[in-house]
């Protein structure tokens, strides 16, 4: 037995109805195939804020660095820019 919201149960019930399954073993398979991650820990949480931040500078920096006109360092910022914001998108999409 599973309490789900309407959206869950919706959602499930559609991904199982295009898989031509019941929800239920759509479920179960599911279950069977997920990875479980950890959360991340204190320190880690820690370094995605500290992440986050050093983005946040670096986009004023580029942002400043534009208006001066400076283009080699705009170019060298936006390519650091996209490296944090990569791992971001990494660390966001790790099922934590």
């Amino acid at each position: 037995m599973v309490r789900l919201s309407e959206t869950e149960r919706f959602l499930i019930e559609s991904k199982a109805k295009d898989a031509g399954l019941r929800p239920s073993t759509w479920l179960r398979q599911a279950a069977r195939k997920a990875r479980v991650v950890a959360r991340l820990s204190a320190e880690e949480a820690g370094f995605v804020r500290m992440l986050a931040g050093l983005a946040n500078n670096l986009n004023q920096l580029l942002r400043f660095t534009n208006m001066q006109g400076l283009l080699h360092e705009t170019k060298k910022a936006a390519q650091l820019l996209s490296d944090i914001d990569h791992l971001l998108k990494r660390l966001a999409n790790d099922d934590r």
